[in-house]
């Protein structure tokens, strides 16, 4: 199973979202990672049918996506906010959810199974105001596989829960990853390093890297140097070098830098980091992006 994203490009007006963006995507857990702005929804939203594109291809299993009703056919979509009636208990919306998707037969078994694949089943008869910000999104991954999608898009799915939701949540998308492609947006480095293999950076709406997590962190191999300077330092530093984290002890800062040549005398070589290498790219893309 394979999508093929062909030189996609949405226009507003003047604003170019996208421009020209080509992902493939296989098997498995994708990441989409990009500052907010950088296209990731709007990308999202193409692929989901809800937006139209301006020019471009998309391609399934080598056939071309004509009509936004074909793909609407093969995908789950979990975007950022849910509009759950917030007086409806989670059953209640797992058995709406699969009568608009004409589920009719062992409708009762499908949805025990998928709330207990989500650890929902405990909340059964809770009603959605009464869940966490975790529980909903866990939710929207249940409803979103009523109708078993082949593609399961989710969009900045951990924006507003805590590190506890947020690592339950991705093991739950690790566990449907096995047999579907799941496209994860977000501009949250941690989550795409924990569980992504593969992904594309997506920055002013051009893809600057797509490709698996280990070419990316290559790509940075020797360049990622830690050292201790003073307050004053680190700014002029920062001027100068891909700075990709900053911490601060006893007055003195611990600074990471990506950069070919060794940014200070006691700077050592470390392994990079997605978070380096995420820095870098954008870094790097953002200074061509300023000289256009």
């Amino acid at each position: 199973m394979k999508i093929e994203i062909n030189n996609l490009t949405k226009k507003y007006d003047e604003l170019i979202a996208l421009n020209g963006v080509n992902i493939t995507l296989s098997m498995g857990m994708y990441g989409l990672l990009g500052a907010n702005g950088a296209g990731k929804s709007t990308l999202i939203k193409i692929l989901a049918g809800i937006l139209d594109k301006t020019s471009g291809e998309i391609k399934f299993d080598g056939n071309v996506i004509k009509k936004t009703g074909q793909i609407r056919k093969l995908i789950g979509y979990i975007p950022q906010t849910f509009s759950f009636y917030p007086n409806m208990t989670v059953f209640e919306i797992m058995d709406y959810f699969s009568a608009l998707n004409g589920v009719k037969e062992s409708r009762k078994e499908k949805i025990g199974k998928l709330l207990e694949m989500t650890h929902l089943t405990d909340k059964s008869g809770a009603k959605v105001k009464e869940l966490s910000g975790g529980m909903k999104q866990r939710l929207g991954i249940a409803a979103a596989l009523v109708k078993k999608p082949k593609l399961l898009l989710v969009d900045e799915p951990t924006v507003g829960l805590d590190p506890k939701e947020r690592v339950h949540f991705s093991n739950v998308l690790m566990n449907f990853s096995k047999d579907k492609i799941i496209l994860l947006s977000s501009h949250i480095v941690s989550d795409i390093e924990s569980i992504c293999e593969n992904l594309a950076i997506l920055n002013h709406g051009n893809a600057i890297y797509n490709g698996s997590k280990k070419a990316l962190l290559d790509e940075c191999n020797g360049k990622v140097w830690k050292f201790t300077t003073s307050l004053e330092e680190s700014v002029a530093l920062e001027k100068k070098f891909s700075v990709s984290s900053k911490n601060i002890y006893n007055k003195e800062v611990v600074l990471r830098v990506v950069s070919k040549e060794k940014p200070a005398d006691n700077a050592i070589n470390v392994p990079p980091t997605l978070n380096d290498t995420y820095i870098y790219k954008i870094d790097e893309d953002d200074i061509k992006f300023e000289k256009m």
